[in-house]
């Protein structure tokens, strides 16, 4: 036997399903204005962000970041120039042009390497932190 569904029921399943719908659309209109939010203020917050730069163009966030690079950017600037590659033989800042070429171009490939510069890297670490 098929009962026939009232007209009363049949209108209180529809009413139940739109109400539903509308849940689904409220929530995903509330997700997306969250989403929003929390993209605006991501844009802003970096858009706001002070940014201290150097004199050869490097970044930082903060006054002292960039004052303590600044610092020893001008004691080593000279270690970088292309000054030691001219054939002098002098030492520059009390380096050896071979120290020097091996740390700005060549690298240090083994141990040995390491272990024969000791006293560079010594002396490099002591002028950065000074």
């Amino acid at each position: 036997m098929n009962f026939p569904i009232s007209i009363h029921s049949q209108l209180r399943y529809k009413v139940i399903i739109i109400i539903c719908m509308d849940i689904t659309l409220i929530a995903i209109a509330i997700f997306i204005l969250v989403a929003l939010v929390f993209l605006t203020l991501f844009l802003f917050k970096s858009i706001n962000k002070k940014s201290f730069v150097a004199e050869d163009g490097s970044s930082f966030d903060n006054q002292s970041d960039l004052d303590l690079y600044q610092k020893l950017y001008d004691k080593t600037k000279l270690l970088f120039n292309a000054d030691y590659e001219n054939g002098s033989a002098q030492p520059t800042l009390g380096f050896q042009k071979s120290f020097l070429t091996k740390l700005t171009k060549e690298g240090f490939p083994d141990l040995r390497s390491l272990v024969k510069y000791r006293n560079q890297f010594k002396l490099l670490s002591d002028l950065i932190n000074t």
